[in-house]
């Protein structure tokens, strides 16, 4: 697998508003080598579910986890904490916070509660950066018309995985790969109530 146009785009790309883990670090949140760490740590992540079979495309990066870990709908906590994810051990993942305990993000708990030690499901955002409000840069808030500037990371993304049937989670997400002329199926977003439809849309995720 080349993943290296798609390391190009993601690195490439600044606008206010818009925090590029890929490439940025802030002095306060990060180590002086975050955006290194989180490079690797993605893509040691896609070296490890290159064999997927379902692509599994959110929202945006939220601050309390790909923010920080790299990886898309997962947390610090869920790489180096006491319990890390079962697909983990040996990869040399690490956090790229300051904080005094790795990060933990509601969402990135609830899916991978759903997936378990699923490797067929590879996950990514639509827009892959992390979108922040006026509240500051721990904070989230919808792409908006930023959205169209992840469509040329997600279509790469769709040609380095073309084994992998894509499936829009939340309605964002459906809209980035319409717009990619990419007919993708609807599951629910996990957040706000929509854990046990998140989970019955994954579990239909078999014999394709």
């Amino acid at each position: 697998m080349n993943v290296n146009r798609l390391f190009h785009l993601l690195t490439a790309y600044r606008d206010d508003g818009v925090f590029n883990q890929y490439c940025e670090v802030h002095p306060e949140l990060d180590r002086p080598d975050g955006a290194q760490v989180r490079r690797r740590n993605l893509r040691q992540y896609l070296v490890a579910f290159a064999d997927a079979r379902f692509l599994l495309v959110g929202e945006a990066a939220g601050y309390a986890g790909c923010r920080f870990s790299g990886i898309p709908f997962t947390c610090e906590a869920q790489l180096v904490g006491a319990q890390p994810l079962a697909w983990t051990p040996g990869l040399a993942l690490e956090r790229s916070s300051r904080a005094a305990t790795p990060w933990v993000e509601r969402s990135a708990t609830m899916v991978w509660e759903t997936l378990g030690e699923r490797r067929d499901v590879l996950l990514w955002n639509a827009f892959p950066w992390h979108p922040f409000s006026g509240r500051g840069p721990l904070s989230n808030r919808h792409p908006g018309r930023d959205l169209s500037a992840g469509l040329e990371v997600l279509r790469c993304v769709l040609a380095e995985f073309p084994q992998a049937r894509a499936y829009a989670i939340g309605r964002v997400a459906e809209q980035a790969l319409a717009d990619l002329d990419v007919a993708a199926p609807y599951i629910r977003h996990p957040s706000r109530g929509g854990k046990t439809r998140f989970a019955a849309g994954v579990a239909a995720l078999v014999g394709e």
